[in-house]
């Protein structure tokens, strides 16, 4: 008798493809931005996700994580003016009978101003067709009317995709120098810390995404910039007796302000951590597009960056590189 086939025993269990997995990635990216889970644990599932062959190991890398929100649904400009158009004339018909009870009050000699109860009727109608309904009852009526449709000039933001070079810096030996210093003296190198970085990210035109413990992540429109803040912040803080640990590269994303997410912030990380301390390295992506920059690169040869397929190559910035 022949043992069972693995497969045959758990017929639930489907093969995910990548998208599937990149979605699942996002889920996490968003968890990890609200929180919900440490930098370890963030860490340990997104290499669960890339690990992951069927649907039932990808569902358990979410657990515990809330189901994502429902898109709303879209409401297209012209939908409001038909919207507002529709209320007016309602208000319009709605006051038609107090101003002709005003009219006969008028006619009639004045006097005691009755028509006012006809006007408090029409207002208190008035409030409440004026109300805020919820977008999505007005949406489900414009679908109805068969003009619910998505183009240019929708109210509801599309998420924007870009190309952004991210730099992920971390302080290197945190938890010991934090221990031998003491809570207070280690607060205020912290804090100088994160003031040299919020100075030299003005300076060269970045933005800080998000910072978490001593690690602080930044995105740039040009990698020579980020690379030129990246070795500013490295010479600023030699007077703090600190080290530190950074990874560059360069991709597209996706999403509004802080709230971004993309493979590329994910390579990112890994480069940083395969970065000797001191050492600025970046990825070959970053390298190729820095061409004609003046920045020197020394190769470090091919890595395995955890949870990523392949080897990537790696480049050093050399120790003499800094802001132009």
């Amino acid at each position: 008798m022949t043992a069972p086939d693995p497969q045959e025993r758990d017929v639930q269990a489907v093969r995910v493809s990548s998208a599937e997995r990149n979605e699942a990635v996002e889920r996490l990216n968003v968890a990890f931005s609200e929180g919900r889970l440490t930098l370890d644990e963030f860490s340990t599932r997104v290499d669960q996700v890339f690990a992951s062959t069927t649907d039932v190991e990808l569902n358990g890398t979410l657990a515990g994580l809330p189901e994502p929100a429902p898109a709303p649904i879209p409401v297209s400009r012209s939908d409001g003016r038909d919207l507002f158009r529709r209320r007016a004339n309602h208000i319009v018909r709605g006051a038609t009978p107090a101003i002709v009870c005003t009219a006969v009050w008028a006619m009639t000699g004045h006097g005691y101003f009755w028509p006012e109860w006809v006007w408090l009727g029409t207002g208190a109608n008035t409030l409440r067709e004026l109300r805020p309904r919820h977008r999505n009852h007005d949406a489900q009526q414009a679908i109805e009317r068969g003009n619910g449709t998505l183009g240019t000039s929708d109210v509801t933001h599309e998420v924007r995709r870009m190309v952004l070079t991210a730099v992920f810096m971390d302080i290197v030996g945190s938890t010991e120098k934090a221990t031998a210093l003491g809570d207070r003296a280690w607060g205020e190198v912290v804090r100088r810390f994160e003031q040299l970085v919020g100075r030299e990210l003005e300076t060269h035109r970045g933005r800080k995404l998000f910072s978490k413990g001593d690690e602080i992540v930044a995105t740039f429109r040009s990698p020579a910039d980020a690379i030129r803040y990246a070795c500013a912040v490295r010479d600023a803080i030699r007077p703090l007796q600190i080290e530190l640990r950074v990874g560059i590269d360069t991709g597209e994303v996706e999403g509004r302000h802080r709230d971004l997410r993309g493979i590329a912030l994910h390579i990112g990380q890994r480069v940083s951590a395969a970065a000797a301390p001191g050492e600025i390295l970046v990825s070959s992506t970053v390298r190729d597009l820095a061409r004609g920059s003046g920045i020197e690169f020394v190769d470090r040869g091919d890595h395995e960056l955890r949870g990523l397929p392949d080897t990537w190559r790696l480049y050093a910035v050399e120790p003499g590189a800094g802001p132009s």
